[in-house]
């Protein structure tokens, strides 16, 4: 048997509390503690999870026999720990992005593989439904050579992100609260560079100037001095095709999935996806495909979608038909699940490959290819649309 991983999450607040029961019911982790530096926090989440171990600060952690770490810190914190950890002889599980510069990025890439630990940024868009149908399309031939994509992330800041940002920043939360759409962008961005495997070689990017009167998006206030709430962007990828990207964070959508959606067009077929609809055509064919990918199904999810279950469960998206369970341990059956059902598959690759059982489906080279597109894309927006060119950081797959 595999040894067990002694793992400890960093950061107590409402994205770990999604996570840290699936570390406590893999098999391969022995056990689970808690880095977070706010006492009523950590007291409190400690509780909860009945966690034995709790530590103020990454100083204490490193001293003791913890081998992995799991981040869920504010975005713009997560290199700097992430390279800590590596430095320190820690596996890194980390929420997205990976970094948000090109030297950070670039800085991990280097410690990850000379560390030769297990680096896994848990980027939900790989285990979307639509994103696995896609993927099995790309990979059996049917969709012939790939064309063109599009990637969305439609997430209005009235859904979630204000009550997130407020929760964490203290008073003066909207300071950060600014933070610029394109250093988010993995979720969409990923729904195809996963897909084809390539990496995106050049860029041009708009943003759209916020022009709402509440002081988030205010480049007086803005750490970032953001006013952007919307960016979009046309990629060229490696392969020659083309995907466009838009990270909209002032838009009339309803709170609910998919929030990131994705459509892909190939020489030989195509699937599109818009809210709760989704469909495989090819030159002679065309199939509506909705239910295979959608994790809203009683059958695969029993619930009700009353307003307020949602409100309160915002993070449970089920499983959905397209889904293979086999590899996840019997332990999960019954244990929440989230983000368009890719919380347990990410907890389960990451141990798995962390233990040396299996490697998981993305590595430190996803993760930049992944990161690296909105960085630059972000730089486009803010010199007024210039067309960039992306540094390789990350090897495309074979």
């Amino acid at each position: 048997m595999s040894k067990k991983l002694k793992l400890a999450v960093i950061g107590g607040g409402q994205f770990s509390a999604s996570f840290i029961h699936l570390f406590q019911a893999h098999p391969y982790v022995s056990e689970v503690a808690l880095v977070e530096p706010n006492k009523e926090r950590r007291e409190s989440t400690a509780k909860k999870f009945e966690i034995k171990h709790t530590f103020v600060s990454l100083e204490e952690l490193w001293s003791s026999d913890f081998d992995s770490v799991a981040i869920f810190t504010p975005r713009w914190t997560h290199a700097e720990i992430a390279l800590a950890a590596l430095k320190n002889n820690r596996h890194v599980y980390t929420a997205v992005p990976m970094g948000i510069t090109i030297d950070e990025v670039s800085e991990l890439v280097k410690v990850a593989k000379s560390t030769k630990l297990t680096y896994f940024m848990a980027e939900t868009s790989y285990y979307y439904p639509a994103v696995v149908f896609a993927r099995k399309k790309f990979k059996d031939g049917d969709l012939g050579k790939f064309v063109y994509g599009e990637g969305e992330y439609l997430h209005d800041m009235s859904h979630g992100f204000v009550d997130a940002f407020a929760a964490n920043g203290g008073d003066a939360w909207k300071a950060s609260a600014s933070f610029p759409p394109m250093l988010y962008s993995t979720h969409s961005i990923s729904t195809i560079l996963s897909v084809t495997g390539a990496h995106a070689v050049s860029v041009t990017c708009l943003g759209l100037h916020d022009g709402v009167a509440d002081g988030i998006f205010d480049e007086k206030i803005s750490m970032w001095k953001n006013e952007q709430s919307n960016q979009i962007a046309l990629f060229r990828n490696s392969d020659g095709g083309v995907m466009r990207i838009a990270e909209l964070r002032r838009v009339g959508t309803a709170p609910l999935e998919p929030t990131v959606r994705m459509s892909i067009f190939g020489t030989e077929g195509s699937f599109e996806q818009q809210v709760g609809y989704a469909s495989w055509a090819t030159k002679h064919s065309f199939d509506i495909v909705t239910d295979e990918i959608n994790t809203w199904s009683d059958v695969e999810n029993p619930r009700s979608l009353a307003k307020d279950y949602i409100s309160k469960n915002s993070w449970d998206g089920g499983f959905a038909k397209i889904h293979d369970r086999s590899e996840l341990p019997s332990s999960y059956l019954g244990l929440s699940n989230g983000h368009g059902g890719s919380h347990q598959y990410m907890v389960n690759d990451f141990v798995m490959d962390a233990v040396g059982e299996k490697p998981a489906p993305m590595n430190i080279d996803d993760a930049a290819r992944f990161t690296t597109p909105g960085i630059v894309a972000h730089q486009s927006a803010i010199s007024g649309g210039l067309s960039l060119q992306i540094p390789t950081l990350g090897k495309s797959q074979p």
